[in-house]
């Protein structure tokens, strides 16, 4: 049965955000400053390392007494198992009275970890589903050595390519020159991106980096009248607009065969759809295998009430995804 898409404001389950960032983006230090803003107060913060001892734990425990820090190793593999009990651990724990309710998690993994498999834990293990709902994926870069990270390494890539809101950190220690370089290397691989900036003497604030993904608009990053931007590793960045309503069953059957014949292929699907009998829009999000539940939007951003889908893919061409999407349409 096709799930119809839920109105955010009755969705009262906790968000799981993801902080990463490669190594040495100084992502910790960014998640203290976070937590050390009086809104995050009711936050309970998940912390994996790669290594024998957790070091950053006891830096994120001076602030908050809620951090649980997972086993050695990476949440994109090995501790997946660890996070799903984790969270399932403190939604009981708050379900019997045994602890203070929360009102988010902060997952912040290690700088090697791929955040695909932690949202994609959240959306389809079933425990989960009944308490967390996906947050925001916030990737630190380092603005002395981010480009050069994610022009070497794969995984800062794919960091940068999954994320909602990046943040380039240490920007106090390099020339505005480098900040812009690095703005354009991440825009080519991720160009609807939020990007903020934070230095020592101005970060931004937790409302800033943790906002809903359903406020991003990439028409606000200008893709509907540029090509589809190519970058390293096979990855390929393209808009596809849709004009008309789409019948949603169709639709949801259409994405849901994209993602699971082709999911390794597309790291993330985002955008906004005019539903046939519907004024309002609706938000539509996927991470590879899976798609996150539907959403409402009160209104269309700008007042344009035309449909647009953004696609992350890696060795998956922009035409194949737009003949198969122009068929459905088509044949509707």
């Amino acid at each position: 049965m096709t799930v119809r898409p839920t109105v955010p404001a009755e969705d009262d389950r906790v968000e799981v955000h993801v902080l990463t960032g490669f190594l040495g983006s100084g992502k910790t230090t960014f998640l203290r400053h976070l937590l050390d803003d009086p809104d995050m107060a009711d936050t309970a913060v998940v912390i994996n390392e790669f290594g024998e001892v957790g070091l950053d734990h006891f830096l994120v425990r001076e602030i908050s007494e809620d951090a649980v820090l997972l086993p050695s190793g990476c949440l994109c593999c090995a501790v997946r198992d660890d996070l799903v009990s984790t969270l399932a651990d403190l939604h009981a724990m708050v379900s019997r009275g045994q602890s203070a309710p929360f009102r988010r998690v902060v997952v912040e993994t290690t700088g090697l970890a791929d955040p695909a498999p932690i949202i994609q834990a959240v959306m389809s293990d079933l425990r989960l589903r009944r308490g967390y709902r996906p947050g925001a994926i916030v990737v630190a870069v380092d603005a002395v050595g981010g480009s050069h990270s994610i022009a070497s390494f794969t995984e800062a890539k794919q960091q940068v390519a999954l994320a909602d809101c990046v943040i380039v950190t240490k920007t106090d220690l390099v020339e505005p020159w480098q900040i812009d370089r690095l703005a354009i290397d991440i825009a080519r691989v991720n160009p609807a991106v939020r990007r903020l900036s934070s230095s020592k003497a101005a970060m931004p604030s937790a409302n800033e980096v943790l906002a809903s993904p359903a406020d991003w608009n990439p028409r606000h990053a200008a893709l509907m009248d540029t090509p589809a931007a190519r970058h390293g590793a096979g990855i390929e960045t393209f808009t596809l607009e849709i004009t008309e309503p789409v019948s949603w069953p169709a639709f949801v059957e259409w994405l849901e065969l994209l993602l699971a014949s082709r999911g390794r292929s597309i790291l993330r699907v985002k955008g906004l759809l005019r539903v046939a009998g519907e004024n309002r829009p609706v938000v539509v999000q996927g991470v590879q295998h899976v798609v996150y539940p539907p959403e409402y939007l009160p209104e269309w951003p700008d007042g344009d009430p035309s449909g647009w889908l953004v696609f992350i893919a890696r060795d998956l061409t922009h035409a194949a995804i737009r003949n198969s999407l122009s068929s459905l349409l088509a044949s509707h």
